[in-house]
């Protein structure tokens, strides 16, 4: 679940929906030794509102905790999805996994 001793990675894949809630919450758990969060989305095909719920819920708290959060999203629907959500601009998003490892990793020594 994580790369190298401080950034913990979290996988979601498929299409994030409410009969899917108890596994992302389960999911987007930290804990007290995480000190960045790569969370990787580029196999999610669509999100409903109840998932970007919990990923803002996510990102909030740990942005609150002060842990840099980095999403990797590669597929176009569900970059449309946070687009048009209007969640751009709450998540640092990232089009690969090695830029958003970088990113965290510069975080990481800040």
């Amino acid at each position: 679940m994580s790369d190298g001793e401080s950034i913990k990675t979290i996988r979601l894949g498929g299409e994030l929906e409410i009969g899917r809630k108890d596994e992302i919450r389960t999911a987007l758990q930290r804990s007290g030794s995480d000190r960045a969060v790569l969370l990787d989305l580029s196999d999610v095909t669509y999100a409903d509102s109840v998932a970007l719920t919990e990923l803002l819920r996510f990102c909030v708290s740990s942005s609150h905790d002060a842990i840099p959060v980095a999403l990797v999203v590669r597929t176009p629907q569900f970059a449309r999805v946070v687009q048009y959500a209007g969640l751009a601009g709450a998540f640092k998003i990232f089009g690969d996994r090695d830029a958003a490892l970088a990113y965290l990793a510069r975080s990481d020594t800040e």
